[in-house]
């Protein structure tokens, strides 16, 4: 009897094999409760995750909308400030009128400088409305330059004909509130007073200027967070200076080089651009700003950000441009589209990247519930599905709370609160259902992995696709490693 083979095992209805060491889980009637078959388990926790989706969109859109709200409100603190300044010119503007065939010929020819040195200095400061902010500054502009008679031969029109007696100078200022003081404009040995007025033919001011480039040593102009630079619209955006000039009595004749110069008091908001229109340009800005950046069509010659000052240099000719020094056409949209621009914008990627953060909540979702089922299949305490809906709530609140948060702090901090806030709720439910500190121990970690890595994307723009495709390559080979290892107490 003694030499007699094991009895096998016996198998129940269900064709599953008792496990001695299983606790026996009793339902309200005393009665064993059965665990549920790990492919039905797997299938309720993917609608689980689906259903937590329509949640995560909710957060979602209410991100955008707090983003709207920023803008807006940054918006209204620009309009009352005064917007953003594009510079351009002086520009001079001389009719002409003569027959041709009968035919009586009239316009107005546009001469550019022949040269144009730009200085400004610029201060700028931040001024808050509520949670929000906004990047204000002021500071000197001078223009000199000179402006040289003898391209007018290239107008196209007899010489003749140009009534110089009666020309206009016209220099383009953004937004005219903004204009705090201007001296009288020197040229040619006059001093004119320059007057407001709105000059669309001369002066337009569209404002595209789509990217924004950092500046830092190293420059990644492909990063998503500086596309899409915000635009500013104000009803006083085509403002410029005008008065009017007798070149005649400037000049004996067309050989005359006309020297000038201009200097102002000017204020704005969000950024600061000057349109090359000399022959040969120097644009120099520098300035107080902490985050600054520089866009338009042209990046700068030189600069340099060294804590909270920045100088940049513009080197510019009229080949680099794509308008002549002199026309007759309405080349208003043209000339300010080739500005160089300096950006003194609030960093404001907070939203970008929560919104960055929520597209990984379904991956964040599922890696955790398929922790926690090996866990329960080691511990061989079954956990019903209601358990892991909860779970799966206290991990979409992570985007709600990293949402409240980073509109107060920085995304950093609020990240690592919003974290340590949800891994210390899931670990402490996981402790208090499995009745095993390990098993908690273990799903904090592995969710503290997760969340380390989802930063560390955050953080990456050229690599974040690689380094992603990657975590979840060693992600997937750490599951398939552990199910090998893990022996299954569910038989489907």
């Amino acid at each position: 009897m003694d030499n007699m083979p094991p009895m096998p095992p016996r198998f129940d209805a269900a064709g599953s094999i008792p496990q001695p060491n299983v606790p026996q889980q009793l339902d309200a009637d005393g009665q064993q409760r059965r665990p549920m078959r790990v492919g039905l388990k797997i299938l309720f926790m993917a609608l689980i995750t689906l259903g937590l989706m329509i949640p995560d969109i909710i957060i979602y859109s209410l991100s955008s909308d707090r983003e709207d709200s920023q803008q807006d409100t940054v918006s209204s603190i620009s309009k009352s400030w005064s917007g953003p300044q594009t510079v351009s010119g002086p520009i001079l503007s001389i009719p002409y009128r003569y027959k041709r065939d009968n035919e009586v010929m009239s316009g107005v020819v546009k001469l550019l400088p022949a040269s144009l040195d730009v200085r400004a200095e610029v201060d700028a400061r931040t001024l808050n409305r509520g949670i929000y902010e906004a990047t204000v500054y002021s500071g000197p502009v001078s223009l000199e330059g000179t402006v040289a008679l003898a391209e007018l031969e290239k107008a196209g029109v007899p010489i003749q004909s140009l009534q110089l007696d009666k020309a206009t100078v016209t220099v383009g200022i953004g937004d005219l509130k903004g204009l705090e003081s201007v001296s009288v404009f020197e040229i040619g040995g006059e001093r004119l007073t320059l007057n407001g007025t709105n000059d669309s033919e001369i002066y337009t001011n569209s404002y595209r200027y789509d990217q924004v480039f950092v500046s830092t040593d190293n420059d990644d102009f492909t990063s998503g967070s500086n596309r899409g630079s915000w635009r500013y619209s104000s009803d006083t955006g085509n403002g410029c200076l005008q008065s009017p000039v007798d070149l005649a009595a400037m000049a004996d004749s067309l050989e005359a080089v006309l020297p000038f110069k201009l200097s102002m008091q000017l204020k704005g908001s969000q950024s600061l651009a000057f349109t090359p229109v000399g022959r040969e340009n120097v644009i120099t800005v520098t300035g107080e700003c902490k985050s600054p950046s520089f866009g338009g069509m042209f990046l700068p010659s030189d600069r340099s950000v060294n804590d909270d000052h920045f100088e940049a240099v513009w080197r510019l000719n009229s080949n680099n441009r794509d308008y002549p020094q002199v026309f007759t056409e309405n080349m208003a949209s043209e000339i300010s589209q080739s500005a160089a621009v300096v950006n003194m914008l609030v960093p404001v990627d907070r939203y970008q990247k929560v919104d960055r953060t929520l597209k990984y909540a379904f991956l964040v979702i599922m890696l955790t519930f398929v922790t926690i089922l090996f866990c329960e299949i080691v511990a061989r305490t079954p956990m019903y599905m209601f358990q892991y809906l909860l779970i799966g709530l206290a991990l979409i609140l992570f985007y709600s709370l990293l949402l409240s948060l980073v509109e107060h702090m920085s995304f950093g901090l609020s990240y690592l609160i919003a974290a340590i806030m949800t891994i210390g709720m899931v670990s402490i439910y996981v402790r208090g259902v499995l009745k095993r500190s390990r098993m908690a121990l273990l799903t904090g970690c592995v969710l503290a992995l997760m969340y380390a890595f989802i930063y560390v994307l955050m953080c990456l723009e050229t690599y974040a696709l690689l380094t992603g495709s990657i975590g979840l390559f060693i992600a997937l080979a750490a599951v398939m490693y552990v199910s090998l290892r893990v022996k299954l107490v569910y038989v489907d």
